[in-house]
């Protein structure tokens, strides 16, 4: 006859085992925005299924995702009304922090808001509105409570600024617009690199040209700790219309030298390179694939001219870095990660190591390795994001008419170069 220790024992092995086998449970009493899935729901329980768009929908993303999966367990509920999504308590917690906050800032027009950039010095953060009929920039002031937003324009104006970074006090913009016209006034610019004082506007181009040739559509950059700029290049401006010059270099990956002029072609197989970030020691780079976004012949009346196709390549590739008399190269290519939204558009990093990356209408936080220890389920799409904040402790997220902010334990680089 067995031991009342051990029937006890056994109730309590039954029990782990009932817990063990939900999809997700309270992380704490204390995080009522909080789930935690258990064991990154390996298994679920059938029938199961993501609710999906048909593949030529370019929203697709708004209506399938990981939260929204249908799955015969109650415990899942949790998952579906929390704003953070933990798959790995360890790093994931600590990441949050004791009180983590989602807040929907501002709600604007239906722009894609890109290149966000936080300049510590101000206190704020310039992000670009990318849209073939705006030319000015935004400026969303962190000194005011709340936070202001207002027009910003560089002199002379900078058309369709798609990413950026702030390095030695200089903000670089990766510029993908081409020549444009706004109320009757005709503005020549080539795409490339455009460097701008924060302070006075003041722009001028450091890069637009590849031995004569146009940039196709300069997307992202990151900037190493030599000042070398390293930037993504495909063809999105000729698809939202931003520029009238038709693609004529591979989609490709650059290394630019503003020390010597110099400008290199650094990785040429990653699909459609769009987010672009470096690890806080530099020995590794990141590009993310956006492949999914398959570019089609739709007339220029349509917006975008490409449809979603899910199965195409959307996955993150890490390389290492090895330092040369010319700048840094890139070895051992390896894929770390595929989103399960869409593609991991922005990417930048935190001051330990992890890496973010707006993917549908979520925020992924990943290792080094491409392990997704959490979500932030936004319930918008986000295009990119930001730290921000005296302490880089919170991070912006920008979209299409919606900017908001998370404040957590994580923080960026210093410097504001993250």
């Amino acid at each position: 006859m067995a031991s009342k220790a051990a029937f006890t024992g056994l109730l309590g092995f039954l029990a782990f085992d009932i817990v063990a086998a939900q999809l997700a449970s309270p992380c704490s009493p204390n995080l009522p925005n909080v789930a935690c899935v258990n064991k990154y729901a390996a298994v679920m329980p059938l029938p199961f299924a993501r609710p999906t768009s048909p593949p030529t929908s370019g929203n697709s993303a708004l209506n399938d995702t990981f939260s929204g999966t249908v799955v015969p367990d109650p415990s899942f509920n949790i998952v579906k009304n929390s704003t953070f999504i933990v798959f790995d308590r360890e790093r994931g917690l600590p990441a949050l922090g004791p009180s983590p906050s989602f807040e929907l800032v501002f709600t604007t027009a239906e722009v894609v808001h890109e290149a966000p950039v936080y300049v510590p010095g101000l206190n704020a953060i310039i992000v670009s509105q990318y849209n073939k009929d705006v030319l000015a920039q935004q400026i969303i002031n962190l000194n005011n409570t709340p936070p202001t937003i207002s027009p910003f324009l560089p002199s002379p104006p900078v058309f369709a600024v798609n990413g950026g970074r702030l390095f030695n006090g200089t903000l670089y913009w990766a510029v993908a617009g081409g020549d444009a016209t706004f109320n009757g006034t005709k503005l020549l610019q080539a795409p490339g690199i455009y460097a701008i004082n924060p302070w006075t506007r003041e722009s001028k181009p450091v890069l637009n040209n590849y031995f004569g040739q146009r940039f196709n559509s300069p997307d992202d950059l990151v900037v190493d700790s030599a000042g070398d700029i390293f930037f993504t290049d495909p063809i999105y401006a000729i698809a939202l219309n931003v520029t009238q010059f038709q693609p004529v270099l591979p989609m490709q990956t650059y290394r630019f030298r503003p020390s010597t002029g110099a400008v290199s072609v650094i990785e040429s197989e990653v699909g459609v390179p769009n987010g672009i970030a470096l690890s806080p020691d530099e020995k590794i780079l990141y590009i993310s694939d956006t492949a999914v976004t398959k570019f089609g012949d739709q007339t220029a009346s349509t917006i975008p001219r490409y449809f979603y196709s899910p199965t195409q390549g959307r996955s993150v590739w890490a390389f290492d870095t090895v330092e040369t008399p010319a700048g840094k190269i890139l070895a051992n290519k390896r894929v770390i990660f595929t989103p399960d939204e869409f593609a991991e558009d922005g990417l930048h990093v935190a001051r330990n190591g992890l890496l973010i990356g707006a993917a549908g209408t979520s925020v992924d936080v990943l290792s080094p390795y491409g392990e997704l220890i959490l979500k932030v389920h936004a319930g918008f799409t986000v295009i990119n994001v930001q730290f921000a904040g005296k302490e880089f402790d919170e991070l912006w997220l920008f979209g299409i008419g919606k900017i908001a902010r998370v404040k957590w334990a994580l923080k960026g680089l210093e410097g504001g170069r993250s």
